[in-house]
């Protein structure tokens, strides 16, 4: 059984697609903090949002949204400064934690999420420097399908460093189950 802390996130994008982590262009975009109030990507930003834990999933305690689906990080960004290779294809796979306004949260220490501004317009959450997205292949809440896909997508814990356990006797860091 998972148990999820109440959340509030609102994230853009994230309709069902296949389990694929490829297709992530190199588009770098910059900048922590910035103005709660800044104007983004339009009707993809929510106003506001809070991030929380779902204690018990196949990776441990991970940072989720709203609904309680798992949040994410890639290998290829960089936290300092923070920074986002996902756009375009990607972007689609795996939808930015875009907000707008202010940011709680629910058992994750407050001085550990941020914002960085995106290459288009967005203004995407960050934890601990990390860009947080959510991966459209997660059909349920508590699910994380998206860890170790490609050897690079990641889940966050509530402390700010990824999730190291592979789920669903993943061996090679796909992210997907394997068929034994």
């Amino acid at each position: 059984m998972r148990t999820s802390s109440v959340v509030t996130l609102y994230l853009a994008g994230g309709a069902a697609a296949l389990l694929a982590a490829s297709g992530c262009g190199f588009g770098v975009s910059g900048g922590l903090g910035g103005d709660p109030d800044l104007p983004g990507a339009g009707a993809a930003e929510q106003i506001g949002a809070t991030i929380g834990v779902v204690e018990d999933t196949e990776a441990g305690p991970v940072v989720s949204d709203s609904d309680g689906y798992t949040l994410y990080t890639h290998t290829r960004d960089t936290a300092e400064p923070s920074a986002s290779i996902c756009s375009d294809e990607c972007a689609e796979q795996w939808p930015p934690a875009l907000v707008r306004g202010g940011v709680t949260t629910d058992g994750v220490e407050r001085s550990l999420v941020g914002r960085m501004k995106r290459a288009d317009g967005g203004t995407q959450l960050t934890l601990s420097g990390w860009p947080l997205y959510r991966f459209s292949g997660d059909v349920d809440p508590g699910d994380v399908y998206g860890q170790g896909a490609d050897g690079s997508w990641f889940a966050m814990t509530p402390s700010g460093t990824r999730a190291d356990a592979l789920p669903y006797g993943t061996e090679e860091g796909t992210g997907s189950p394997r068929d034994d």
